[in-house]
């Protein structure tokens, strides 16, 4: 029983390395071909180098099978399987600048209305963080938001910016637009010009910009010697 166990075990090995030779030969020998992936672009499988050596005894030790890879990929693709599109890069500072500018654009002209609820709506309703100019609270809910402004927008307020800067994140769905604005507050007759900080984050929601922060504060006077 013990010879026959031998013999059997010995023809299994033999039959194991048989076809793993073939199966790698097959695909990592052949010419290079081209295959057609899921999303029609084709795909060059090139050759590469297989090899397979028995260790001392006689266990089977398999250093690359490159070629058995490359046919997984080719039955994936050929099954229509999903392939993994590349990753599409997010915009750049310089092409969000404008689209922070034009959604202050909105931000201001919401002002313009005097309707505390049209501007409190340009706001997140949740995760907020708002920290305004001339309250002492750290604003977090769309009402509060709105009660800030009631009082904000009898100022008459026009913003226009002086510096700014964008950094972009989570591949454009988010942004930073941070610098100076100068306000301009008061009556036509008496306007007053009031310089300030500001940065906002914005974030896309199912196509729709929302203010998730905003901290803005007035710039403090120059240094003197």
């Amino acid at each position: 029983p013990g010879l026959a166990a031998d013999i059997l075990v010995t023809m299994l090995r033999q039959i194991l390395l048989v076809a793993i030779v073939a199966t790698a030969s097959a695909f990592s020998t052949a010419p290079a071909t081209m295959l057609r992936s899921s999303a029609g672009r084709p795909v060059s499988m090139r050759p590469a180098h297989t090899s397979v050596k028995m260790m001392e005894g006689g266990d089977l030790f398999v250093a690359a099978l490159p070629g058995l890879a490359a046919l997984g990929v080719s039955l994936q693709n050929q099954g229509g399987a999903a392939t993994a599109a590349a990753p599409m890069a997010g915009p750049s500072p310089e092409e969000m600048l404008p689209v922070a500018r034009e959604n202050f654009n909105k931000w201001n002209g919401a002002l313009q209305t005097k309707d505390p609820k049209a501007v409190a709506n340009l706001y997140s309703t949740s995760g907020l963080s708002f920290l305004p100019t001339v309250s002492p609270q750290h604003i977090k809910g769309i009402d509060s938001t709105e009660q800030y402004f009631i009082d904000f927008v009898k100022k008459n307020p026009f913003g226009t910016i002086t510096d700014d800067s964008v950094t972009v994140f989570d591949d454009g769905n988010a942004y930073l637009h941070s610098g100076m604005y100068t306000f301009e507050l008061g009556e036509p007759s008496d306007r007053t010009p009031v310089e300030a900080r500001f940065s906002y984050v914005w974030r896309n929601f199912d196509g729709e910009w929302k203010i998730t922060h905003h901290h803005s504060s007035v710039r403090p006077a120059p240094a003197t010697a």
